[in-house]
């Protein structure tokens, strides 16, 4: 069974919207973050998420982890509060993180928060292949370089084997350059 339920949510909705809940850093941000370090100010709740990302990843005996797209989430229940809520798609969706670990290729959210999320695992021995496909999951060809023009949203698709079955895993991005080196570094978690 796999990981992320898709359902209907199509990759160009799920991309239009995650960049309205999920916006970017920029230089002045690192400037900011820069001149805090400087006058000592004390680390804020993205600081220590990132503190405790590191010590579960230290905990786990993590080879490594990496940026993984972007995926829809459960539904959280009836009585819990739907936040990052995307008005277009009516969906949950965030971005995540891979973690390599010894035998397993774990998933977790990427939130600032102090308890770290797992979203799921897959054996590394159950990885099978790895491809780049549009919205129409057609192959996508890796690009020669990255691009600083607008590209169309792709998804890696993360093909592997549950109990004899085969399953699949989709991750979303606003490039093929992004989810080409997403794609490298899933199959290189292969055992």
């Amino acid at each position: 069974m796999p990981v992320f339920d898709w359902g209907d949510l199509s990759l160009g909705a799920l991309i239009a919207g995650s960049g309205v809940a999920h916006g970017v850093g920029d230089v002045a941000t690192s400037r900011i973050a820069q001149q805090m370090f400087a006058e000592g100010i004390q680390p804020d709740d993205e600081a220590e998420a990132r503190l405790a990302r590191s010590r579960w990843l230290e905990a786990n005996h993590a080879e490594r982890s990496f940026p993984c797209g972007i995926v829809p989430l459960p539904d959280p229940g009836p009585n819990a509060p739907r936040l990052n809520v995307l008005p277009i798609i009516k969906q949950t969706v965030s971005p995540i993180i891979a973690a390599v670990l010894p035998s397993d290729l774990a998933f977790l959210l990427e939130e600032d928060a102090h308890e770290i999320n797992e979203l799921g695992r897959i054996p590394r021995t159950a990885i099978r292949t790895v491809d780049v496909v549009d919205a129409e999951e057609r192959h996508v060809p890796e690009p020669v370089e990255e691009t600083f023009e607008s590209d169309v949203p792709a998804l890696a698709l993360l093909r592997w084997s549950d109990r004899g079955k085969d399953d699949e895993e989709r991750f979303a991005f606003g490039s093929a350059w992004m989810a080409w080196r997403t794609a490298r570094r899933l199959l290189a978690a292969k055992r």
